[in-house]
């Protein structure tokens, strides 16, 4: 049976404010933001690390494409973009690109 899709923050946010009382729940969404850290700092090696040969190799080009379509690395991905964009009203001091 496949998995069913993967949690955004928005919705893992939701989990959290349905259920503020159950100390379970708040277990499980520490576990769930420790293992997206973990992700986010494959991603971050990934480009660094050399492709192995043989069966090796076809394991990690399917990681690389599970990472890349991971919602925490999506979101990270967005929010660097929005920071890396040029704002919308100069500062004082800022010339126009």
């Amino acid at each position: 049976m496949p998995f069913k899709a993967p949690l955004t923050h928005a919705d893992l946010r939701a989990i959290r404010e349905r259920q503020p009382w159950n100390p379970d729940v708040i277990a499980l969404l520490w576990e769930i933001k420790r293992m997206r850290s973990e992700f986010l700092r494959w991603h971050q090696v990934a480009n660094d690390i050399k492709r192995p040969a043989g069966l090796m190799g076809d394991i990690y080009d399917e990681l690389r494409e599970r990472l890349a379509v991971e919602p925490c690395v999506l979101e990270r991905d967005q929010d660097t973009q929005k920071l890396m964009e040029a704002p919308h009203k100069l500062r004082k001091g800022m010339a126009p690109r």
